[in-house]
């Protein structure tokens, strides 16, 4: 029997003395924990490659069942990059922007957030910028699912002042098996009993 490659891949946390915090070879379908609020100057960046096979992947946002920011990337047709908001079990209006991934491709993904919008790019070419439609204030998590191999999450411009490392190995499993399989339910706040918005 031929198992997986993302159920034998190495999960490694480790947090970087020059203000960034790294997540390399992260499982896809997998969830992370945002340790503390995103805010003007904060940064996310996501490394990896493209699978052979056309399929979607997304990277979310999250804040309890709410999709703060989604980010998908899709290879039918236009190659369209489609961004949308999922609060309290509903989609807003979507944002549709083409972007340049096509298979295999390497790519590296980047979220800068800004006072009132969010500035995303692909391989350094600014794509888009996309308004905040809920308090940035309410991420709580970054979740990755879809047909792509990611190499590294990579945290900038957060204070760190919390060990980011600590809770990553408490809940990392159990919220892993669960995102992705129930539509819309990244359950992270609700296994930590924490206040999601």
């Amino acid at each position: 029997m031929v198992r997986k490659k993302w159920f034998t891949r190495n999960i490694k946390f480790k947090q970087i003395v020059n203000n960034m915090y790294i997540i390399e070879n992260p499982r896809v379908p997998s969830v992370h924990p945002i340790e503390e609020n995103l805010k003007a100057g904060t940064e996310i960046e996501i490394n990896g490659t493209i699978h052979d096979h056309n399929e979607e992947f997304a990277i979310e946002l999250l804040s309890g069942a709410n999709i703060i920011l989604h980010i998908n990337f899709r290879f039918e047709e236009n190659y369209e990059m489609v961004l949308n908001s999922f609060i309290n079990e509903s989609w807003d209006n979507e944002v549709r922007h083409n972007h340049p991934l096509r298979s295999h491709d390497p790519f590296h993904i980047r979220i800068y957030v800004h006072e009132g919008y969010y500035n995303i790019t692909v391989n350094n070419d600014l794509l888009v910028e996309f308004d905040h439609r809920f308090p940035v204030v309410a991420v709580q998590s970054i979740g990755i699912k879809g047909s792509v191999e990611v190499e590294s999450i990579v945290f900038k411009g957060f204070e760190f002042k919390t060990e980011w490392n600590k809770r990553q190995n408490i809940v990392h499993g159990a919220v892993n098996y669960a995102y992705d399989t129930v539509p819309n339910a990244p359950p992270l706040a609700q296994i930590e009993g924490t206040q999601y918005y």
